[in-house]
């Protein structure tokens, strides 16, 4: 399983949505725009993208002396622009003053909002048109045991998740217990749930992925797939 501490190395506030949710009295989600759009929103990609990133690429040292945010700012853009699949490298980038990522993006909260990217280009993936086909149940299983081998490599497996129109979103997997019977329940990094582990569950027997109930979702089954991996893979 990979090194990860999700406490010490993801966010500590989380990514908002631009609609309020609700269930209505027949168990339907509901969407209706927020009056006023919130400053960090549509960025779980970003987010994703970044905690990726500050756990391959970077080393925070607390006992170094902090440095001016035009500094960080500058190590923030760095670390951002390297692109997600490439392999850890052995020198990693040092964040100075900083014990880790959760307490970095404590006391710098602004200045990672507005230098981690923008919402919009994740929108336009070229991915993103998967949600609207078919799903076939034999690669949702091949992507189930995908994932399984990528984290018995240690390697963090970012995952897309959608049910359209009405749910898409981008996780981080970093654990997982498998069932005699061949499910599996993962463990998760949500950038909408910055304060708990998540989970995902693989039901084997149909073959298909579960989401659990929460603000913006209610819960049941979703179509997943694997992002930030190598184009070459």
């Amino acid at each position: 399983m990979p090194q990860f501490d999700w406490h010490k190395e993801t966010f500590a506030f989380s990514n908002d949505t631009v609609f309020d949710y609700g269930v209505d009295a027949a168990g339907q989600l509901t969407m209706h725009r927020k009056q006023k759009v919130p400053q960090f929103s549509h960025r779980c990609f970003v987010c994703c993208r970044a905690v990726l990133q500050f756990h391959k690429f970077a080393r925070f040292d607390p006992a170094l002396p902090r440095i001016s945010d035009d500094a960080y700012r500058a190590l923030i853009r760095h670390i951002s622009r390297i692109p997600v699949w490439l392999p850890e490298k052995c020198k990693r980038i040092v964040i100075p003053g900083y014990a880790n990522f959760h307490e970095f993006s404590t006391a710098k909260k602004l200045l990672l909002q507005e230098n981690l990217g923008y919402w919009f280009p994740t929108y336009l993936r070229y991915g993103n048109w998967r949600m609207v086909g078919p799903f076939p149940r034999f690669g949702q299983a091949n992507a189930a045991h995908q994932l399984e081998r990528g984290l018995d490599r240690g390697k963090l497996q970012a995952v897309y998740i959608t049910r359209f129109p009405r749910m898409n979103h981008c996780l981080i997997l970093f654990n997982y217990h498998a069932q005699p019977n061949g499910d599996l329940s993962f463990d998760l990094y949500d950038p909408n749930y910055p304060n708990e582990v998540g989970t995902l569950d693989y039901r084997a027997d149909q073959q298909s992925f579960e989401f659990p109930k929460r603000w913006f979702w209610t819960g049941g089954r979703v179509n997943l797939m694997r992002v930030y991996i190598s184009p070459i893979h």
